[in-house]
């Protein structure tokens, strides 16, 4: 069989343009800070040695303001360029290569197709992403070389398609993005470093701008400073932009083109999805002192027809636009799609590699449980020590019930006098239980808040009054309904249309009747 990368394009001499534009780039940044920052320095020599003196009032204060100007704002810029001691920790755990032999064997095969050295380190990430980097090692010389795998993708992307994005990833080590990339990052981070400290973070330079003279100096320096920063955004999001295009040209050799666009469609539906399943399933069930199956639920999550609704939606419009932003850092899903189909490049096939490619990547992984329960303390380091296990399906009574109950609990005097009827009312106009909403411990809740907060204590009052009155509830990452025989009920949904008068107040009567709801208080029984 053939080998992956067998054919691969030539490195053109545009990489090594781009990479050359990118270092002039940074070391234009840095030199052009410096000039402004001893030119700064060198206002008060000039304006107290070299400008005549006046015996004018005003003329005295002119240049002392604009020499302290020059002090505060010279410091400031040079003090700004000192790089950070931050390190960016990778928010995941490390893969044991040694031990995942299956998937070593992918990533091993990527690294030879493109003669590339294999990772130092592999992580396990949440994100609905994979990336890699470079830095030095801690002790002694040479890079380390990260790659970061995000368990989205892992469940939801073939073995096929997981290879296309690992090519294009590994595409970056082969064209050198990664050695470069990292200036470019660190001199985006001091630009912002200096703008921060030039602004809100100063309050010397707050006091001299109470002064026309010194406001009128920082807004021209301001000018020049943010006018640079605009035309370094442009053309260095335009070089990461031909980058990632070049790297998505040699993952279509190494990977075929069909993978490659299935592969990049995945990533965007993931990334839709990706923050509602955490915050929405994942954190209360972590919270909540249990582990949550986080791969497989979130697949449950994708495939709910709401969810799969709306991340088919977001794609079809992602598709549909044709030029990158001046400030995007890549390019649009329609360039990297239809470059991929212009090559039209088949799959490659490799009798070391595995043969079922249609599986998801992520059963190529033996520990995945292991794995996922130390994602979830990483990444959220306030829960329990020792999860419990939790299936899915038992979520509503372990979890969503007692959560709703504890939630209603401060509001029952409120909604002691409410009943099923007045929930059109009370969520078209929730300002009377926002009056009731307690400020929080570390600051008073804005009218904004305590509204959200009204919206969410009606929606738990609503469910719990369901369940207290003979329905069940249902849980699946994506799908959180109450049933009492053959009715079904979303209880966010409803709230959302009686919000938006979906579901007017005239038609509730009759939604209740045929439902089988009755005219039951909000606040539940009352012990």
């Amino acid at each position: 069989m053939a080998k992956l990368g067998k054919n691969l394009p030539s490195r053109k001499w545009s990489i090594v343009a781009l990479s050359a534009a990118s270092l002039a780039l940074v070391v234009v940044s840095y030199l052009l800070a410096i000039a402004i920052g001893l030119g700064c320095l060198a206002l008060p020599i000039v304006l107290l040695w070299y400008v005549p003196m006046s015996s004018q009032y005003n003329f005295l204060i002119y240049r002392l303001l604009l020499s302290a100007f020059g002090v505060v704002a010279g410091g400031t810029i040079l003090w700004s360029l000192i790089p950070s001691s931050d390190k960016h920790e990778v928010k995941g755990v490390r893969i044991d290569l040694k031990k995942e032999k299956r998937l070593a064997r992918e990533i091993e095969a990527i690294a030879e197709a493109l003669n590339e050295r294999m990772p130092s380190d592999v992580y396990l990430i949440g994100d609905a992403n994979a990336f890699v980097r470079e830095e030095d090692e801690e002790r002694g010389f040479g890079r380390r070389r990260i790659l970061g795998l995000g368990l989205p993708l892992l469940q939801m992307l073939t073995i096929a398609q997981f290879r296309a994005i690992l090519a294009h990833e590994f595409a970056h080590y082969y064209a050198g993005d990664t050695l470069l990339g990292p200036l470019v990052f660190e001199a985006r981070d001091t630009m912002s470093r200096l703008f921060s400290n030039l602004g809100k973070n100063s309050e010397a330079m707050l006091f001299l701008r109470r002064w026309r003279m010194g406001s009128n100096a920082y807004l021209l320096m301001m000018l020049g400073l943010k006018t640079y920063w605009k035309i370094f955004m442009r053309i260095s999001q335009a070089i990461s932009r031909r980058q990632e295009m070049r790297c998505d040209e040699l993952a279509c050799y190494i990977a075929g083109s069909q993978p490659l666009i299935e592969g990049l469609e995945g990533i965007g539906k993931c990334s839709v999805g990706l923050s509602a399943y955490w915050n929405s399933f994942v954190l209360p069930v972590a919270t909540g002192g249990f582990q949550p199956d986080l791969a497989n639920g979130f697949q449950q999550f994708m495939e709910a027809p709401q969810v799969a609704k709306a991340t088919s939606a977001y794609i079809a419009q992602q598709a549909s636009i044709t030029e990158a932003k001046p400030f995007d850092s890549h390019p649009t899903l329609n360039m990297r799609i239809e470059q991929a189909r212009r090559l039209n490049l088949p799959v490659p096939q490799n009798a070391e590699l595995a043969d079922s490619s249609d599986l998801p990547m992520i059963s190529l992984i033996e520990n995945v449980g292991v794995l996922e329960s130390s994602l979830v303390r990483k990444v959220v380091p306030a829960v329990a020590a020792d999860l419990k296990p939790l299936k899915w399906e038992t979520a509503g009574a372990d979890i969503y019930i007692p959560g709703w109950r504890k939630r209603v609990a401060d509001y029952v005097p409120y909604l002691a006098e409410k009943k099923m009827a007045d929930l059109p009312l009370l969520v078209l106009d929730p300002r009377p239980v926002a009056m009731e909403v307690y400020n929080a411990t570390n600051g008073r809740l804005n009218q904004s808040q305590r509204i959200g907060v009204a919206y969410d204590v009606l929606f738990c009052a609503f469910a719990r009054c369901l369940l207290e009155n003979g329905w069940k509830v249902i849980t699946r990452p994506g799908n959180l309904t109450l049933e009492n025989g053959t009715s079904t009920i979303d209880p966010a949904n409803v709230i959302g249309e009686l919000r938006t008068g979906k579901l007017s107040v005239v038609e509730w009567s009759s939604f209740r009747a045929k439902l089988g709801i009755g005219e039951w208080a909000l606040a539940g029984r009352v012990a």
